[in-house]
């Protein structure tokens, strides 16, 4: 029988997710510790079902002042020694964006090359406040990752952790916009009763459900599969 996940041109569909996370100061303590308990617990979900971790191909990035790769993209199940986020620094939307286009960009042709076939990817954006840099080196940063020429341009969530940000902060950086497709994502702000660790606790959750949710639609449905985005349902403190 057939690999349900195999295309007409023979190649594999894979998943990349990205997680995207500020570490400016503002985020150290218990929201950092939250974050780095993120990484070890996707990784015992992808260990413990072989579909997945055919499919899904995961990377992770922080951001400050400048922005770093954290962990390249690539199937956690190689994972020997798994990073630590640290903070420093303010909180350049801008480095973040221009390193995730430059990653998706090495990561998806990498991919192409090693015979898959590749999805736009996902990328969980967790922060806790506004950009400290210049807004129009962040729009034109943004600008260039989403490009509509852009074949690898994602699917961007943003998650503010912190209450006494506003949507309308993280509105902009949503990709894509209702305007823009049929199939767009929206942005989240915690507002519930604990702290931003625990905002950042229910954004596991939801990350790896999407990524369950979306490994199995590709095997239930090969190439009409694709990227499950979170469930309102599962967000009830979150607007």
């Amino acid at each position: 029988m057939a690999d349900s996940r195999q295309v007409n041109d023979d190649r594999v569909l894979a998943l990349a997710f990205y997680l995207l996370v500020d570490v400016s100061y503002s985020m150290d303590g218990a929201p950092l510790d939250a974050v780095n308990r993120i990484l070890p617990e996707v990784i015992d979900t992808i260990e413990e079902s072989p579909t997945l971790g055919d499919i899904v191909r995961f990377g992770a990035l922080d951001f400050a002042d400048d922005a770093r790769t954290v962990l390249p993209l690539g199937d956690l199940r190689d994972v020997e020694n798994i990073p630590s986020f640290t903070a420093r620094g303010g909180t350049s939307y801008a480095a973040a964006f221009r390193q995730l286009r430059k990653d998706i960009e090495h990561d998806l042709a990498q991919l192409k090359s090693d015979g898959y076939k590749v999805y736009r990817p996902a990328v969980f954006f967790i922060t806790d406040g506004a950009p400290t840099d210049n807004m129009t080196d962040v729009q034109a940063a943004f600008s260039d990752l989403t490009d509509p020429g852009f074949r690898g341009r994602p699917n961007i969530i943003p998650f503010g952790v912190s209450p006494s940000l506003s949507k309308a902060v993280l509105d902009p950086w949503v990709s894509p916009k209702p305007a823009e497709s049929n199939k767009a994502m929206r942005s989240y702000v915690y507002n519930g009763a604990g702290d931003a660790a625990t905002a950042i606790k229910q954004i596991a959750e939801v990350l790896i459900s999407s990524i369950v949710a979306s490994a199995t639609s590709v095997n239930d449905a090969g190439a009409a599969g694709g990227f499950v985005p979170p469930d309102d349902d599962d967000l009830d403190d979150w607007i």
